[in-house]
């Protein structure tokens, strides 16, 4: 119960208590817009930095740099293109010493989450080739996710700034907002014994998809594709049955709208919709952030799945962050999940509520501790326990 008050009040606070001055997203706190594609290659976030994404953080840091100078470090400092902007390098490397395991008998353990150098060769205006291998996915083989990938690649084609782009390859569908955190509820599947992944983190399909980003504050994306790894999620049917969520050979679509609309006042937003649909599967969300730039984010996500005559969830993940310094940035998050399968008699309900930090101790090095909560209602007590992350990128 002081669990629910703890996340209710932090829900209240989030809405109404703007002089928090929190935020999420690098983009809602900053003036540069809010599409992914004003930091990242592709248009759904994550993965490699463009020019502007690669500037955007390279010189925040807590420790003064003066000392740090762009010929000690062969001018890795002074751009991630090369060859008048033909190749684009970058690179996310995770270190985490966390709980692994079932929450409430789990051991802490130290793991290299990500190791994964990307690289984007653009050899004319209308071709560029992407990719990204995961080292991490061959260090780790007890603590892979099912339905993980260790790579994506795909080729962009783009005609003309006035028609969409046609990516081809093997790469993530859009869904919703792309998280770095693959614990947030609105991924997961909370049963009554344990949790499983939605959307697996680097989960990722053959498919071709549509990208229009022609439009300063418009982003569409429809895309088809096949479910060799959607298909090696297993639910529980209405007979207790374990069934693939999709059948192997199945196609899905999945499509996502996104706008960042003019509110005014010097505030950032954007807010859109995803959907994808495979057979009797579905999985649609809403999602919709609002920031001061260099003072408070926040952001909000609901997703809904459904399996029919098996499983139900519905989700919500909220995340708030401060900037106390350009340098510090503490953030809080409430999530609230509900899941229901047919073979069972009522439905669970978990909360999870997360306290945190992105501390840039130096440029491209990124400490982040973590303290959370995961309660389970339909078991006595809960789990808490802290984290500690390196994120060091380029």
């Amino acid at each position: 119960m002081m669990l629910k008050n703890i996340i209710i009040f932090s829900i209240i606070l989030a809405f109404l208590g703007l002089e928090l001055n929190a935020r999420v997203q690098y983009s809602l706190i900053q003036s540069a817009g809010v599409k992914c594609t004003n930091c990242h290659i592709v248009t759904q976030g994550a993965g490699l930095r463009n020019g502007g994404g690669w500037m955007s953080r390279k010189d925040i840091s807590l420790i003064p740099t003066g000392w740090i100078s762009a010929d000690k470090f062969f001018d890795l400092l002074s751009s991630n293109t090369f060859y008048d902007d033909k190749v684009t390098f970058g690179l996310d490397t995770r270190l985490q010493s966390a709980k692994w395991g079932t929450p409430g008998a789990s051991t802490r353990d130290f793991m290299v989450m990500q190791l994964a150098p990307y690289l984007s060769i653009k050899p004319f205006s209308w071709l560029e080739l992407e990719g990204m291998y995961n080292i991490a996915y061959d260090l780790h083989t007890d603590k892979r996710y099912v339905g993980q990938n260790p790579f994506v690649g795909s080729i962009v084609l783009s005609p003309s700034n006035d028609l969409p782009s046609l990516r081809l390859g093997f790469f993530q569908p859009t869904f919703g907002i792309r998280w770095d955190d693959h614990t947030v509820l609105t991924r997961q599947f909370v049963g009554k014994q344990s949790r499983r992944p939605i959307i697996p983190d680097d989960y990722a399909e053959f498919g071709a998809q549509l990208d229009y980003e022609n439009i300063e504050w418009l982003s569409l994306s429809l895309g088809a594709f096949q479910s060799k790894n959607m298909s090696s999620l297993l639910v529980r049917d209405k007979n207790g049955r374990s069934i693939p969520v999709v059948d192997t050979n199945s196609i899905g679509l999945a499509g996502r709208a996104f706008i960042s609309p003019d509110i005014g006042g010097g505030f950032t937003s954007f807010v859109g919709g995803t959907y994808y649909l495979n057979g009797d599967y579905y999985i649609g969300g809403l999602h919709f952030g609002i920031g001061k730039p260099d003072l408070f984010s926040f952001i909000f996500e609901y997703m809904d799945t459904e399996k029919k005559d098996a499983r139900r969830t519905l989700s919500f993940t909220t995340e708030l962050t401060y900037q106390l310094m350009e340098s510090i940035l503490p953030f809080v998050r409430a999530e609230r999940h509900i899941s229901r399968e047919k073979i069972e008699p009522a439905p669970y309900y978990s909360s999870q509520f997360v306290f945190g930090a992105h501390i840039y101790l130096l440029p491209y090095i990124d400490i982040l501790p973590e303290y959370r909560i995961f309660d389970r209602e339909h078991i006595d007590g809960y789990s808490a326990s802290w984290a500690l992350q390196i994120h060091i990128w380029y």
